[in-house]
C-alpha cells in the first residue's frame, strides 16, 4: 500500500491535476492524502467538491498555512495510522507518468526498502528537458553540488539507475521503515532545503537514496511561491540554504559570517547596475540569508514569517 501525499495551498486547479494523474495510474494499491494548508475557503471547498464521492482521495484542511514542511508532517503523521508500506511524497504542481508509482515501488523492492527512491523530473512547458535527476556531491568538504542532466535535452544521458548524494522531494517514495527510522520533516524548515535535511539523515541512519529513471513526473516549478514574486522564494529559498549549510557543513560562527559576508559583496556587486526589482530580489536574498546566520543562535523552529507577501483575507 502506498499512501501518497500532497499539499495545496490556493492552488486548487494544479493541485486537481496533479491528483488526477495519479488516479490515472496502473498501480492501484494507493490511496491520497489532500492537505490544504490554509488556503482560502473557496479553493479548499473546490478539492472537497471534486474529490468528496472518491474513495481513494482523503481530503484534510489545515486552517493555517504551516508550510511545506508542516503541511507533510501531517500528512505523514495521518497516514502513518493506516497500513502503509510507503509514503509517497510529492508536489502538487506536477503531473506523474501513470507507469510511475509502480517503478517506485519496484525499485524500493530491489534494494529490500532501505532506500528512497525517486526518478527523472522535466520541466511541464518543456516536456523533453531534464529538471532532476537526484544531486551528486562533488566536494562533500563544501557541498559543492553537480545535478546530472540539469537543464538538457532528455537524449538519453540520465537512463541509469544509480545511487545519488541527494535527491529533490518534487517526488519520492519513502518506505514505512526508512520513516519510521528517520522521522519527520524537520521544523527548522519551512519551505526549500527540508529534502536536502531528510535526505542526509536518511543516509547517516544507513539508507540509499536511489534515483530510477524509468519513473517520470512533469514538475511546474513554483507554482506556489516565486512566480511574480521573487523577492518571496529568494527570501525563502536563502534561509532554507543558510541553516542547511550550517547544519552540514559545522562551520564556526565566524567562518559562517565571512560566508555571507562574501556572498553579500558578490550579489551586491552582480545588482549594483541592474535594474530595481533585481536589487530588491537580491536584497531579499541576504536577509533569507541573515536568518540562517541568526538561526545559529537561537535554533528556533522556522515559522515562515515572509514580508514580501501579503496577508490574504480567509
Amino acid at each position: 500500500m502506498v499512501s501518497v501525499i500532497t499539499i495545496n495551498y490556493n492552488l486548487s486547479s494544479e493541485t486537481i491535476s496533479c491528483v488526477e494523474s495519479v488516479l490515472r495510474s496502473e498501480y492501484q494499491h494507493f490511496k491520497i492524502f489532500l492537505i490544504d494548508n490554509g488556503s482560502l475557503k473557496d479553493d479548499y471547498q473546490r478539492l472537497l467538491n471534486t474529490f468528496s464521492d472518491n474513495s481513494k482521495v482523503e481530503v484534510y484542511r489545515l486552517e493555517t498555512n504551516r508550510g511545506y514542511v508542516g503541511g507533510v508532517n501531517y500528512g505523514l503523521e495521518i497516514a502513518a495510522r493506516e497500513d502503509t508500506d510507503y509514503f509517497l511524497v510529492m508536489n502538487n504542481d506536477t503531473v506523474i507518468d501513470k507507469k510511475a508509482v509502480s517503478i517506485l515501488v519496484d525499485a524500493a523492492k530491489r534494494f529490500n526498502d532501505n532506500a528512497i527512491v525517486s526518478g527523472k523530473v522535466y520541466y511541464y512547458d518543456q516536456p523533453d528537458v531534464i529538471q532532476h535527476t537526484g544531486v551528486i556531491f562533488t566536494d562533500k568538504r563544501y557541498l559543492t553540488t553537480y545535478y546530472p542532466g540539469r537543464n538538457e535535452k532528455d537524449i538519453g544521458q540520465c537512463d541509469s539507475e544509480e545511487e545519488r548524494d541527494s535527491l529533490d522531494d518534487v517526488f519520492w517514495l519513502i518506505p514505512r521503515k526508512v520513516f519510521q527510522s528517520t522521522g519527520y520533516y524537520s521544523n527548522y524548515f519551512f519551505l526549500y532545503a527540508e529534502q536536502g535535511d531528510y535526505a542526509w539523515r536518511a543516509r547517516k541512519n544507513g539508507f540509499k537514496l536511489i534515483y530510477t529513471p524509468a519513473a517520470t513526473l512533469w514538475h511546474k516549478e513554483s507554482m506556489t511561491v516565486g512566480r511574480g514574486n521573487p523577492k518571496s522564494k529568494a527570501i525563502y529559498y536563502w534561509r532554507g540554504q543558510g541553516i542547511f549549510i550550517h547544519q552540514y557543513l559545522h562551520l564556526e560562527k565566524k567562518y559562517f559570517f565571512i560566508l555571507m559576508i562574501k556572498s553579500f559583496l558578490k550579489y551586491i556587486t552582480k545588482s549594483t547596475f541592474s535594474e530595481k526589482e533585481t536589487r530588491q530580489t537580491t536584497f531579499a536574498l541576504l536577509r533569507g540569508y541573515f536568518y540562517g546566520f541568526k538561526w545559529m543562535f537561537n535554533n528556533k523552529p522556522n515559522n515562515g514569517f515572509n514580508p514580501y507577501i501579503k496577508k490574504r483575507i480567509r
